[in-house]
């Protein structure tokens, strides 16, 4: 009977060693919060990507502005003068008849290229860190570096 007596005081478990370890309630609470947690990370990435989108499709429209308009200013003048900063065009006004200039350039303290005019300007292309025009034979070609780092080329034929 001795043995038998030891064989149960070995399997008595003490309040100790019930306690050691995770219920399945806790494990369930903590999977629980753990997918949570990588829900909100994942709707936040793919939020971000969207609005990463969105500026690009912006500047790119914005680009495409600038392109057309500067074509429209090209159509109005005649080609004067090309320096690394700026473009400059003679335009005849017709209901004056007297001969204005036009200029394409940059402002490094507003950060954007502009239309001057007649003693006014226009913002024709925002958030720009550096524009440059370079003449090479019959061709002007120009690179802008937006603030972002995006640099964008465009070339223009002297007609």
């Amino acid at each position: 009977m001795r043995k038998l007596a030891r064989k149960r005081n070995n399997l008595v478990f003490t309040a100790s060693s019930l306690s050691e370890g995770f219920t399945l309630i806790e494990c369930l609470v903590s999977l629980t919060i753990i997918s949570l947690f990588f829900l909100i990370i994942s709707g936040t990435f793919q939020q971000s990507q969207k609005i990463r989108q969105n500026v690009e499709s912006r500047e790119e429209l914005e680009w495409q502005i600038f392109l057309i308009q500067f074509d429209k200013i090209a159509e109005k003048g005649t080609f004067r003068s090309v320096s690394s900063t700026g473009l400059v065009f003679d335009r005849h006004e017709l209901h004056e008849g007297k001969v204005v200039g036009l200029a394409i350039k940059y402002s490094s303290k507003n950060q954007y290229i502009y239309l001057s005019n007649n003693g006014g300007t226009e913002p024709i292309l925002t958030q720009v860190q550096s524009l440059v025009f370079e003449r090479v034979n019959q061709t002007i070609l120009f690179t802008v570096t937006f603030l972002n780092g995006d640099e964008k080329v465009g070339k223009w034929t002297i007609p």
